[in-house]
């Protein structure tokens, strides 16, 4: 792409440099009259192309948000069986469609839109860059002065870019930065809200196993049934379980943790898709297994892997908590729901 990229815009200078009456659209001047519906014919696929690689980038982008807690959950459909990162999210598909149709009608050409492209461009190098110098001293672990020759030579440049295209800020520019505001707000209002509480639950974690075998050597009533309880931390006691022990002040007669795993493949055999280890008597941890091209379908699993589980879901009861976002200035002063 480089040498191309660099042809393509040596060969636009180099024409303006010859005919200063090519300035209007160099690109499209540069070959003769017969070959300008090929041309443009050959952009439009190139822009096809290129929208795609944006789209399919938002996806990912949007997938790698939620996995750093980021972003909400949103529905995310796996679109490959052989690539992880291959994704589908419809609520961001629709948000594209709308940005897109309200840049078009209201830059109305690709000229007024130059102004937004700049900045957009400009300030996602001078983004690049300071990223670029925190990898080098957290990852790499470069020195202070390389880190500062390398980032500041690219910083100088970039800076220089984007201090142009500032002045087109009135002209346009400002849209990309509103929006980079806005997703930036989004992100660290949920980044914030979701370490809060993960703060308050921590406050509340209590190991599974001593939690488990204190509870079965308490004497409390053993009730008939098996009882189980869906957690995404396995190690962690689930507080619809700690709850459920101390509101009713029983226990089931079999007592399950059962948590979802994802791998980082299509698909799982069945024969490693679940386990069973016994805690203490009557309460056991279980796992399942699933590739990110599943749909994870825990009935059907348990029934499957009856025999080797033990358990028969038809007859058990589903335990899970549910998390209920309050907004308010001081989160402190509202109860954990």
């Amino acid at each position: 792409v480089l040498p191309a990229l660099l042809l393509n815009y040596a060969g636009q200078a180099a024409l303006v440099l010859a005919d200063p009456g090519t300035l209007d659209n160099p690109f499209f001047r540069l070959v003769p009259a017969w070959g300008l519906y090929p041309l443009v014919l050959l952009s439009a696929a190139a822009t096809v192309i290129a929208s795609q690689a944006v789209i399919s980038g938002a996806f990912s982008l949007t997938q790698q948000a939620m996995q750093l807690g980021l972003l909400p959950r949103l529905d995310l459909r796996q679109t490959s069986e052989t690539s992880a990162g291959q994704v589908y999210v419809p609520q961001v598909n629709w948000i594209l469609m709308v940005a897109v149709v309200g840049l078009v009608l209201a830059f109305r050409s690709s000229d007024a839109l130059a102004a937004a492209y700049g900045i957009a461009v400009t300030g996602t190098m001078l983004v690049t860059t300071v990223l670029l110098a925190v990898v080098m001293r957290r990852q790499w672990g470069w020195s202070l002065a390389a880190t500062g020759v390398v980032a500041g030579a690219l910083m100088v440049v970039d800076l220089t870019f984007f201090a142009a295209n500032a002045l087109k800020i009135p002209e346009g520019g400002w849209v990309p930065l509103l929006v980079a505001g806005v997703i930036f707000t989004l992100m660290a209002t949920w980044r914030r809200g979701r370490k809060l509480v993960l703060d308050r639950t921590g406050d509340d974690n209590v190991d599974l196993v001593p939690y488990l075998r204190r509870a079965a050597a308490s004497g409390l009533a053993r009730v008939p049934g098996t009882a189980i309880y869906l957690t995404s931390r396995k190690d962690q006691v689930p507080s619809a379980l700690a709850e459920n022990l101390k509101h009713n002040h029983v226990l089931h007669e079999q007592m399950v943790v059962l948590t979802v795993i994802s791998e980082r493949q299509p698909r799982v055999a069945e024969r490693d898709r679940a386990s069973r280890e016994d805690i203490c008597p009557g309460a056991a941890r279980v796992l399942l297994h699933f590739g990110y091209a599943e749909q994870p379908d825990l009935p059907a699993t348990l029934r499957h892997h009856r025999d080797t589980l033990g358990i028969d879901p038809d007859t058990a009861s589903f335990f899970t908590g549910r998390e209920l976002p309050i907004p308010a200035f001081d989160p402190r002063s509202y109860p954990l729901v």
